[in-house]
């Protein structure tokens, strides 16, 4: 499980402060609300709260054919049962709903910790924040510490879009490839967007390189600065958070 918070001076559009953690899956939440707990910055009283969840167990369905009870018998079926909660979200943009499973201890938590709190699924965030589509096609790419999350795309339709657990570069190489094979998208055409925890001297970025000719780095296009202390860093490592802050309005 990965825990993420940002804090954004809206006044001034600039980010402040950034937490990163990470924990096992089998976590509960017990992290999580040490993490609440030890850091006072988060006790704030917020003006907004957006949290984003990076979760697995996800569906993308019409808007035509979306059913909040028949909803949760497909996520169930899907996967493993668990002690997890269904939350779904309207996608306007792309005329689908997204369903998808929480841990109930998690959302329970934050519901309570951050009660006016808005809550999106990563699908969501990238899809609500537009795609400057190829003709080629596209595979947007977000890496975290251990897991990356594509999302294919072609002709304004969306293919496939999934979170792959990863231990070494050709992990990665492995299922975009098989993105491509599946789905006819060709490797000299396609467009590869990359952000997340990836820079151009990482072993992922170098293989990748070998088997794609179109490959570039997210740009971030709201009006979000970074303050000072991020200077170090690539824009492309924050752009899920500048795609958040962006599902506020």
């Amino acid at each position: 499980m990965h825990c993420c918070f940002a804090i954004l001076d809206y006044a001034n559009q600039m980010m402040l402060q950034l937490g990163y953690y990470t924990a096992e899956e089998k976590d509960n939440g017990d992290m999580l609300e040490k993490v609440l707990e030890a850091n006072t910055e988060l006790k704030q009283s917020f003006r907004q709260t957006i949290i984003g969840y990076y979760l697995p167990e996800s569906i993308l369905i019409p808007s035509r054919f979306y059913r909040y009870e028949e909803t949760q018998a497909m996520l169930n079926a899907m996967y493993e049962k668990g002690q997890d909660i269904t939350v779904s979200e309207s996608v306007p943009e792309w005329q689908l709903y997204n369903a998808y499973h929480v841990p109930e201890k998690i959302h329970g938590l934050l519901t309570r910790w951050y009660s006016t709190g808005n809550f999106w699924h990563v699908y969501s965030i990238i899809l609500r924040n537009g795609i400057e589509q190829s003709e080629g096609g596209n595979l947007v790419v977000d890496f975290k510490t251990d897991t990356f999350m594509v999302m294919a795309i072609k002709n304004n339709s969306l293919l496939v879009t999934q979170i792959f657990s990863y231990a070494k570069s050709e992990d990665v190489l492995y299922w975009l490839l098989k993105v491509c094979k599946q789905f006819s998208l060709p490797q000299t055409e396609v467009k590869v967007v990359l952000s997340g925890l990836i820079d151009r001297q990482s072993a992922v970025f170098k293989e990748l390189y070998q088997y794609f000719l179109n490959i570039e780095f997210t740009t971030v296009e709201n009006d979000i600065q970074l303050s000072g202390d991020f200077d170090e860093y690539p824009v492309h490592f924050f752009s899920s958070l500048y795609k958040l802050a962006s599902c506020a309005s």
